[in-house]
């Protein structure tokens, strides 16, 4: 007598062996979440268009992105934010990378169409006061509350 703890496990499931694929795998593959990066420059702006989600990944290739590329003679660097719908705190020292680099090139990091759930991360870390915005950056009101659901 066999148990069944002895036979196959695709015996023990009843499925073909060989054919089909182990359960823990998933059925659809994950979400593409990568960013997206374009750059531009105009007279003495250099532009960087950002789109996605900035979570640990993301945020390291926007800095590996922004500072592989050198400013050359621009005075300014852009991060357009419209595209992005949130950011993490890994993102957030992505931009403290940035400033400081910018810093260190007598550059001016300005950060553009922000949106409000990625500004309101800004404040609750206390950094809505180091960067400097565009003056039609959309900030939440005093007295909207972050909607997690």
């Amino acid at each position: 007598m066999v148990r069944a703890h002895e036979w196959d496990a695709h015996r023990r499931l009843g499925r073909a062996s060989g054919t089909s694929r182990p359960w823990w795998t998933p059925v659809c593959p994950a979400p593409d979440r990568s960013v997206g990066l374009d750059r531009w420059s105009t007279g003495q702006r250099a532009v960087v268009l950002v789109r996605g989600e900035l979570d640990t990944a993301a945020a390291a290739r926007l800095e590996a992105y922004v500072t592989g590329t050198p400013l050359s003679g621009r005075s300014v660097l852009e991060l357009d934010l419209a595209g992005v719908p949130w950011t993490g705190s890994a993102g957030l020292s992505a931009f403290v990378a940035l400033r400081r680099w910018c810093d260190a090139r007598g550059a001016t990091l300005v950060l553009r169409s922000v949106q409000p759930s990625v500004w309101r991360v800004f404040q609750l870390a206390g950094l809505d006061g180091v960067f400097d915005t565009e003056p039609g950056t959309a900030r939440p009101a005093p007295d909207q509350d972050l909607l997690l659901f």
